[in-house]
């Protein structure tokens, strides 16, 4: 199994469920609001007047063939200039279930 995280603009988020959705990924977590501070890029999202925006964090699990599906999609969906303007990081690790 492997445990996925994507964090993109909250502008994104309904494209990104429905991602899912179409995958057929069984459940998944949505943190609504989420700020983020980049320190290196122009990335920040602090929900102010001078860094406007928020972040939404979304987090499944999934099987192997699932994800190489997911990384079609999103390789598609980043080909739009607006999205890869916002932005959408994904992250992947090995995941086991304990209980």
């Amino acid at each position: 199994m492997n445990a996925v995280w994507i964090h993109g603009g909250e502008t994104l988020g309904r494209e990104i469920t429905a991602m899912l959705d179409s995958l057929g990924v069984s459940a998944y977590y949505v943190w609504r609001g989420v700020l983020r501070k980049d320190n290196e890029g122009g990335g920040t999202r602090w929900d102010d007047q001078v860094f406007p925006g928020k972040n939404w964090a979304v987090q499944f699990v999934c099987d192997d063939r699932t994800l190489s599906a997911l990384k079609k999609k999103m390789e598609s969906f980043l080909e739009d200039d607006y999205v890869r303007q916002t932005g959408v990081e994904i992250y992947v690790q090995r995941a086991e279930r304990l209980l």
